[in-house]
């Protein structure tokens, strides 16, 4: 009951607030995106200082705001400009490193950079489809944001009432194959009504609710036991505690890390080959 009082404010807040911000979408969604995404990396960075690790989290920062910037004009940069910036952000990294007196140079460069694929290119590239939507009349974003929310709702539903065989139990002790089963059809569920409903505003066929299924049902779910990975391997239990009672930002944003591009890659196919 004390956890539900907790949580109670944050789901209260946050979810009109999500609805609001996802509906203005532009430059709206870009700089609210943008600061979840530098709060996540910030988080992120820190479960490896808690392992004694010094990533550049200032250079992290630009790094993820450069992606996210890159993703709002997504139609107006080429892939040579964005694979400019990344390697430009690798030699930076590498040069401000030798400054450093450091114990573990490479441990160091190569967190600061995967905290920036992590965050700035996995999970900002949910700024990308935004713009998708902006751009062609769709709502596949709010599609993802539900269907994810309704997956993880199914698997831990479900999970806890008839799963008995554990998943990975090493990394995620309370999730269960069973859990992990019916989050893909809460996900299917979700995207066949919206779709049949015509919220999505665009008419995908069987095959393709069923790819978005199995993107949202499974990578969403394996989003979040990556990140148990990470917290597992610095010994925290959450990322954060600036929401209370979800833990940190990046609990709260796991699941949207390997959803969001793989969305938008196949946002992307269907509009140059079927839709």
């Amino acid at each position: 009951m004390n956890m539900i009082k907790k949580r109670l404010p944050v789901i209260i807040i946050g979810i009109p607030s999500v609805l609001m911000i996802l509906s203005q979408g532009g430059m709206v969604f870009f700089i609210a995106l943008t600061i979840v995404a530098l709060l996540c990396v910030h988080e992120f960075y820190n479960l490896a200082k808690a392992k004694n690790y010094e990533p550049n989290i200032t250079l992290g920062y630009l790094g993820v705001v450069a992606m996210s910037y890159a993703y709002y004009n997504i139609f107006s940069y080429s892939l040579f400009e964005c694979l400019s910036l990344a390697l430009t952000f690798l030699v930076l990294v590498i040069f401000f490193e030798t400054f450093k007196d450091s114990k573990n140079p490479i441990v160091n460069v190569s967190i600061t950079f995967f905290g920036v694929l992590y965050i700035g290119i996995l999970f900002a590239s949910i700024v990308g489809l935004r713009q998708f939507d902006s751009f062609n009349g769709s709502n596949f974003t709010l599609m993802m944001l539900v269907s994810v929310w309704i997956c993880d709702s199914f698997a831990y539903t479900f999970g806890k009432l008839f799963g008995k065989k554990k998943l990975i139990e090493r990394l995620s002790p309370k999730k269960t194959i069973l859990g992990f089963c019916a989050g893909i059809v809460g996900a299917f569920l979700t995207i066949y009504s919206l779709n049949y409903t015509s919220a999505i505003d665009y008419n995908l066929s069987l095959l393709s609710v069923a790819v978005f299924s199995l993107i949202i049902g499974v990578f969403g779910q394996w989003g979040d036991i990556a990140e148990s990975m990470f917290k597992r391997d610095a010994n925290l239990k959450d990322s954060g505690s600036i929401l209370l009672g979800h833990g940190g930002f990046l609990d709260r944003c796991d699941s949207l890390i390997f959803t969001s591009p793989l969305v938008l890659l196949y946002v992307l196919y269907l509009q140059n080959h079927i839709l």
